[in-house]
C-alpha cells in the first residue's frame, strides 16, 4: 500500500463522530445557504437585466447598478466583522436572509404595481450588499463552532458546492478556533 494511500485511510479513521451528512445542524446550514447562493446569483444577473429590459437603463446605469452590489464589500466589511463579532452569528445570518428576501421581493412586487425605478433598484442593491457583508462575515465565524475541527475540510468542501456569487473576496476558507 502507498504511502498517500495509508495516510487517506488512516485520515478517515481519526474520528468516530458521523458524517456531515448526518448532521442536523449541517444540512441546515448547508441547504439553506445552497438556497441563498442561487437566489443571489440569479439576482446578480436579474437586477441588471431587468433595469436593461423594463426600465431601459443605459450602460451607465446598469455599471453603476452592478457597482451598487459590490459598493458594501468595499466600505463596511472590517467593521462589520467588528459588530457580528459579540452577535449570535445564526440569528444574524438568518436576518440577512430574510431582510435580503423582503429587498428583492420588493422589485418583482414594484414592477407588477407599474411602479419600479432605478432608483429602487440602486437601494435594493446597495442594501442587499450590506447583508451580503454581514450574514459573510457570520457566516465565516460560525462554521467552526458548528462543525468539530476535524470536519471542518469536509464541512468547507461540502459548503463550496452550492453556486457561488463572483466577487473579489474569492473562496471562503476557515480556521479551527
Amino acid at each position: 500500500m502507498t504511502e498517500v494511500a495509508k495516510d487517506l485511510r488512516d485520515a478517515g479513521s481519526e474520528t468516530d463522530a458521523p458524517s456531515l451528512w448526518r448532521q442536523r445542524d449541517f444540512l441546515l446550514l448547508w441547504s439553506g445557504q445552497t438556497v441563498s447562493e442561487t437566489g443571489s446569483a440569479v439576482t446578480q444577473v436579474a437586477l441588471p437585466l431587468l433595469a436593461v429590459v423594463v426600465l431601459q437603463a443605459s450602460t451607465f446605469q446598469v455599471g453603476l447598478l452592478t457597482a451598487a452590489t459590490t459598493l458594501a464589500f468595499a466600505l463596511i466589511a472590517l467593521p462589520a466583522g467588528a459588530l457580528v463579532d459579540g452577535a449570535d452569528k445564526r440569528s444574524v445570518m438568518i436576518a440577512c436572509n430574510l431582510v435580503r428576501l423582503v429587498l428583492i421581493g420588493s422589485v418583482p412586487v414594484a414592477a407588477a404595481f407599474g411602479v419600479l425605478t432605478m432608483a429602487q433598484l440602486y437601494v435594493v442593491a446597495v442594501a442587499a450588499g450590506v447583508c451580503s457583508v454581514f450574514f459573510d462575515v457570520s457566516y465565516q465565524s460560525y462554521v467552526p463552532s458548528l462543525i468539530r475541527a476535524e470536519h471542518l475540510m469536509s464541512a468547507n468542501g461540502k459548503l463550496g458546492t452550492p453556486p457561488r456569487r463572483s466577487r473579489s473576496s474569492g473562496d471562503r476558507v476557515w480556521a479551527a478556533g
